[in-house]
């Protein structure tokens, strides 16, 4: 039995990462406003947790989600 590197149970397979430029469509803010934000770092809240690969900013939709959960005005 080999070892999954990914854990599927955690992140979907098919999981596309978005980019600076998809995350910032689907939020309704500019790509320019999404750079400010992620050079403060995601411990501000202002953007989900990314990933850094290669030296570019990715995002998993799932953390989009869950971001976008945390914002909701009740």
């Amino acid at each position: 039995m080999s070892a999954d590197p990914i854990d599927r149970s955690t992140h979907a397979a098919d999981e596309s990462l978005l980019s600076i430029d998809a995350f910032a469509l689907w939020i309704g803010v500019s790509s320019h406003t999404v750079r400010k934000w992620t050079a403060k770092g995601p411990t501000t809240g202002l953007v989900p947790r990314m990933l850094r690969i290669n030296g570019q900013i990715r995002f998993r939709p799932s953390d989009v989600r869950e971001w976008l959960d945390s914002k909701e005005i009740r």
